[in-house]
């Protein structure tokens, strides 16, 4: 891909490092601060405590600008046309919102006189939108949109997290996994937590959230990743299927069918159904649950009973409701420290069998063998208040 290209060139680190010099000092006298959120996937927004702070703070001026990934600005993903849903969700929720993408172009951010800018993510951008390009205009910054729990190199190999004027980690395991991948470049890396996270702070605001609240709630969330030559998470060809039928089957359940935002896509690319087929199945969910795509799903977190997922991220963020999880587990396995712990504390599910009879266990009989287990981790080892950690190192590193 093209960002790749750009940034294996090693002059960028060191015109990076100089643009963020020079941005500092002129900071120093400045205010307001412009703050930018590059967003192309409303579903991994994870800055929101950290804008309602900037917005608090009259030093500071965020504002939020909607694009779209590469991939579908090409055309190659027709699944998710998903600029306006984008721009909806933030406008929706009283968030300060432009356009980084109109009429088919990408939009030089230099236009919105950013200070800082804070990615979503670190892949499918155009080359005007990557580091070497923003860095001469403002300082840049990442936090993982979700909780690392593999062992996985491309989360720190790629020259993106080495560019970065400050790279906002998890935990100390991804400080020094950062360290044994890319030696002597995680001097940008600080640990905060995961902002995401902070949402467990907050009242559930949401309403009608479930079909049925009255009744046992769970989450069915499958992943995308079908490649072998990737993560290969998921299981959805074993037991999409048999999990909607099991939904059927149990009227005394009540579902949310929350897929990743890039599994329709995957789907079609993977021939595992195709565009009829994908509506129908999402269809059913419908007719017997509801269906969320969108971002801001901490509230359906909270309010549920269970979850049954094969994807990564989600048993890190779902862990601290305390609540059980089930893994459908795909035949990727090496986990990190945190996911190694993780799994050590939720049920596993290889087949459909295995699934059935945790299901019978948890629901039916209520059987929660792991829950004093699950409740002690979650107390001992999530990190939380890392908008606000990100926040005051923000305010640190420019005007101390």
């Amino acid at each position: 891909m093209k960002l790749l290209k750009t940034l294996f060139n090693p002059i960028n680190l060191y015109k990076c490092q100089k643009n963020y010099k020079n941005k500092l000092k002129e900071l120093k006298n400045k205010k307001p601060i412009r703050v930018i959120f590059l967003v192309r996937e409303n579903q991994k927004w994870q800055y929101q405590t950290l804008y309602q702070l900037l917005e608090e703070d009259k030093n500071f001026e965020p504002l939020v600008l909607v694009s779209l990934l590469y991939l579908v600005h090409k055309g190659k993903d027709k699944t998710r046309n998903n600029l306006e849903e984008n721009y909806n969700f933030f406008k929706e929720r009283n968030i300060n919102v432009d356009y980084a993408y109109k009429n088919g172009e990408y939009i030089n951010l230099k236009e919105f006189n950013p200070d800082i800018v804070f990615y979503d993510q670190p892949w499918d951008l155009p080359k005007i939108h990557n580091i070497p390009e923003v860095s001469n205009h403002a300082l840049t910054c990442y936090a993982p949109y979700g909780c690392e729990i593999l062992d996985c190199k491309t989360d720190y190999t790629q020259d993106f997290h080495k560019l970065l004027f400050k790279f906002f980690v998890g935990n100390n395991d991804c400080l020094e996994r950062y360290e044994s991948y890319k030696k002597h470049n995680s001097n940008n890396c600080i640990v905060t937590g995961y902002p995401k996270l902070d949402a467990y702070f907050e009242p559930v605001r949401q309403k009608n959230i479930w079909k049925d609240e009255n009744k046992f709630k769970i989450i069915y969330a499958p992943h995308h990743s079908f490649d072998k030559k990737g993560l290969h998470l998921a299981t959805f060809n074993q037991n999409g299927r048999f999990i909607l039928e099991l939904a059927k089957n149990h009227p005394k359940t009540s579902w949310i069918f929350k897929p990743h935002p890039r599994f329709k896509y995957a789907l079609l690319k993977n021939n595992i159904m195709n565009e009829q087929e994908i509506e129908n199945y999402y269809g059913e969910w419908a007719n017997i649950g509801k269906v969320y795509e969108q971002g801001d799903y901490f509230d359906i977190f909270k309010t549920s009973d269970l979850m049954i997922t094969d994807c990564c991220s989600f048993l890190g963020e779902y862990f601290p409701t305390k609540k059980p999880l089930i893994h459908l587990v795909g035949l990727y396995r090496s986990n990190n420290k945190l996911g190694e712990q993780i799994e050590k504390a939720l049920y596993l599910a290889n087949t459909n069998d295995e699934l059935l009879t945790l299901f019978k266990d948890l629901i039916c009989s209520e059987n929660d063998t792991k829950r004093t287990q699950r409740e002690k981790f979650v107390n001992e080892t999530f990190c939380y208040k890392g908008g606000e950690k990100i926040y005051k190192n923000i305010i640190g590193g420019i005007y101390d």
